[in-house]
This record gives structure tokens, C-alpha cells and sequence, in this order.
């Protein structure tokens, strides 16, 4: 009877602890299935994968977005016409040598006379991407309105430029096209939409109007001795204006 007693407890101990072992596993799964899982479901997909994280549009480079401070470097080329140049004088009197000076850092020259935003959109590979820059200045409009390039001709060039530059992780800034005479339809058409695509896209603009214009859009004597084109002087007053912008 005694034996009989033992055994009945054996099994009984056996089933508690067989029934304890399947309440721990089970435990175990429904903890592991759901522990992982941030409160409020982060559904975004990593590495590649889509997100709803809030970005829209196309994505143009994250080195060169405007808003992102992680430049490739600290050089800047100047893309450009006669303005960046230097013209009528030499490019050791132009604005970019006055910013490099000014910043202590390199600034490469690449304005040509005689140029228009197709043809800066032309030479962007030999003269911006090969120089490697971190930022690129583009200053194109004047040529553009001298040669009457339709708005819509210079407004596609301007956007493939910037989205050039973005693409390989490059900052644009974009310096917004000054008066010159005969010119102002075609002058006021251009800034005007330049203006709001560097606000919508949230790039930096330069506006040397405001250093070298008058209130009634005429270059400054100072700063001109042609009235179309800036002296030395005017270039050196582009220059610190430009460096503080960019500093």
C-alpha cells in the first residue's frame, strides 16, 4: 500500500513539474515575440528599405543637401561668367580671391567671360567635379539675358546644375543674376523664380545687388567704372560680402 502511495506522488510531482516546465516556455515565446517591438511600432525598414519617415521628393545627396553641415571639404569653386572672373580686370582682382583670402581656405576661380548657364552646365564636370570641392558657388543669369535665353531655358539649366552638384554630395549656392543694361524683363524673370526656388529647396543664396546696386538697380560709381561691370574695387566689396555669407 505504501509503494502504491509513492508512486501516486512520484506522478503527481512529475505532472507539476512537466506543467511548471510548459508554462515557462510558453512564457518565453510570448515574451520574445513581442520584446523587440519599440512602444508605438517604429515600422521603418533599414538599409535601403522604405520609410513614412517624414522625407518626400527626390533624394539628392545627403553630403550636399542644403541643411546638412558635413561638407566633403572646405573648398569652393566658383562657377561663373565674366562676374566671377574678374572681368574687366584680372582673376588676381576677382572675388574669389578676396574670399580665400578672407576665409583661409581654397577657392578655385572657374569663371569664364563670354558664358551662360549652358555653358557652365556644360564644363561642370571638367571645371566643379574635378576639383572636388565641398561647395560650389553658380553665378549665371547675366549671360543668359544679354544672348534673351528664355526663362524656361535658363530656369532648366539653373535647376540641373544645382541637382548636378547635389548628386555628387557637392553644396550649391546659388548667386542670384544683378541688372545690366537692356536687360530687365528677362533680369527680373530669372531672380524673381530664382529667389523662390533657393527658398523652396532651402539654398543658400549670394545677392551682390545689395553691395553693388543702388535703390534704383544702377551699379555704384565706387564700384564701377563702366557702369556695367565692378572695378577692383567692386569685386574686393563682392568678396567680403560673399565671406561673410559663406563663413
Amino acid at each position: 500500500m505504501r509503494i502504491y502511495r509513492l508512486q501516486i506522488r512520484i506522478i503527481q510531482l512529475a505532472v507539476l513539474l512537466s506543467l511548471m516546465v510548459l508554462i515557462f516556455g510558453v512564457v518565453n515565446v510570448w515574451q520574445g515575440s513581442t520584446g523587440g517591438q519599440p512602444v508605438g511600432g517604429d515600422n521603418t525598414v533599414q538599409n535601403g528599405g522604405g520609410s513614412n519617415s517624414g522625407k518626400s521628393g527626390t533624394d539628392t545627396g545627403d553630403a550636399g543637401a542644403e541643411g546638412d553641415d558635413k561638407l566633403l571639404n572646405s573648398k569652393i569653386v566658383c562657377l561663373g561668367d565674366s562676374y566671377t572672373y574678374g572681368y574687366p580686370g584680372e582673376p588676381k582682382d576677382s572675388c574669389t580671391v578676396r574670399v580665400a583670402e578672407t576665409l583661409k581656405i581654397e577657392v578655385v576661380n572657374a569663371g569664364k567671360t563670354f558664358q551662360n548657364a549652358e555653358d557652365l552646365l556644360a564644363r561642370f564636370d571638367q571645371d566643379v567635379l574635378a576639383k572636388e570641392p565641398g561647395r560650389v558657388v553658380i553665378f549665371a543669369g547675366v549671360g543668359d539675358a544679354i544672348r534673351e535665353k528664355p526663362f524656361e531655358e535658363y530656369q532648366s539649366n539653373i535647376i540641373a546644375l544645382v541637382e548636378k552638384a547635389q548628386s555628387n554630395h557637392i553644396k550649391p549656392i546659388l548667386a542670384l543674376p544683378i541688372p545690366f543694361p537692356g536687360t530687365d524683363k528677362l533680369h527680373k524673370e530669372y531672380r524673381d523664380w530664382e529667389i523662390t526656388f533657393a527658398q523652396e529647396k532651402k539654398i543658400t543664396v549670394l545677392d551682390f545687388k545689395e553691395v553693388l546696386f543702388d535703390s534704383e538697380s544702377k551699379i555704384l560709381k565706387k564700384y564701377s567704372d563702366d557702369g556695367k561691370y565692378p572695378n577692383k574695387d567692386g569685386y574686393a566689396a563682392m568678396g567680403d560680402y560673399a565671406a561673410r555669407v559663406l563663413q
